[in-house]
């Protein structure tokens, strides 16, 4: 069973040792592959930013020139989402999205061997106060975040709050187990759960409380939690459960986005004020506001959206349009 990764310093009064623990099974010979590239990455960390910045677009350029899958996932999406869209308009995004995915592998090791104190050198945090101010009001705050290939330095740029958020697991343990903990350094005041329904409850409960929660929201789960509502020039999944956890949890719900910036070396983490009349007594038109805020996410620079993601995993006709 999958457990939460919880920061000695949260303020949950939830004892770290009911999380996630290293356990000396992570020693075993199927994991000496990866304590290796563990190491490689702590070597990548520390290299001056110029080497970085060269070996992430060596990373990029290879990664253009050689996953045709991820290629192709992206041609489907974007010409799915933007209809008018023509073939340069496609390579361009695509020849940009694999450069700032090279700078994004390059550059995550860092979150995981600095600390919290290094890593804020490189975070430009802008309009925190919309968070503060809810806060001051004994209420609690949902950030509604999309996956920018930068979507975890924004998760670093709240290390001040008392912060949950979820996690999708990884299949290798040993590495599930390393970047959790980096999510959940010991200077953190953040619980990080599984994601699942149990783990909703658990965030329910303590979100009674004024607390930060930094939810991803863009993700084709599952159809039956969600409604197909407009998305740039489609329709796409919404899930409900936005709105009914801002709901029940009586919490703000505010946008946010995260950008990296090559030439400066900087990540520019953004809030934006509160998405109006929400939630609202209809279920459809919040999720069709959710899809507008994550289109103007995408829109601040769509060449920074993951969209190697299959966000189009489930359609109305129920086609795989991911099929080859």
């Amino acid at each position: 069973m999958l457990k939460p990764f919880i920061s000695k310093n949260n303020p949950f009064n939830e004892d770290p040792s009911d999380g996630e623990l290293f356990t000396y099974q992570y020693f075993m010979p199927r994991y000496w592959g990866t304590w290796i590239f563990l190491v490689l990455t702590f070597v990548i960390a520390y290299l001056p930013s110029f080497m970085r910045k060269f070996l992430g677009k060596f990373i990029g350029n290879l990664l253009y020139l050689l996953n045709h899958s991820k290629k192709h996932i992206i041609e489907i999406n974007l010409k799915t989402t933007f209809k008018n869209i023509n073939d340069h308009e496609i390579d361009k995004i695509s020849k940009d999205f694999f450069y700032n995915l090279g700078q994004m592998y390059i550059n995550l090791p860092t979150l995981w061997w600095k600390s919290d104190q290094n890593i804020q050198k490189v975070i430009k945090k802008e309009n925190l106060h919309y968070v503060d101010k809810i806060l001051s009001e004994d209420r609690s705050v949902i950030l509604l975040a999309s996956h920018t290939l930068s979507l975890d330095f924004g998760g670093r740029a709240l290390s001040d709050y008392n912060l949950l958020s979820m996690y999708k697991p990884f299949k290798n343990k040993l590495l599930n187990w390393f970047i959790g903990r980096s999510r959940s350094k010991d200077t953190d005041r953040v619980i990080v759960y599984p994601r699942d329904s149990i783990s909703i409850k658990k965030i329910i409960k303590k979100m009674r409380e004024p607390t930060v929660l930094y939810l991803l929201a863009d993700e084709d789960i599952s159809p039956i939690d969600s409604i197909f509502t407009q998305f740039f020039d489609t329709k796409k999944t919404s899930l409900k459960s936005v709105s009914k956890l801002a709901k029940i949890t009586n919490a703000k719900v505010l946008p946010c986005v995260c950008h990296y910036d090559v030439n400066s070396n900087i990540y520019s983490f953004k809030v934006f004020d509160e998405i109006e009349n929400f939630p609202s007594n209809d279920i459809e038109l919040d999720c069709a506001k959710i899809n507008s805020t994550l289109e103007k996410q995408i829109l601040m620079d769509k060449t920074q959206y993951m969209w190697t993601l299959r966000i189009y995993k489930h359609r109305e006709d129920g086609k795989d349009i991911y099929k080859l």
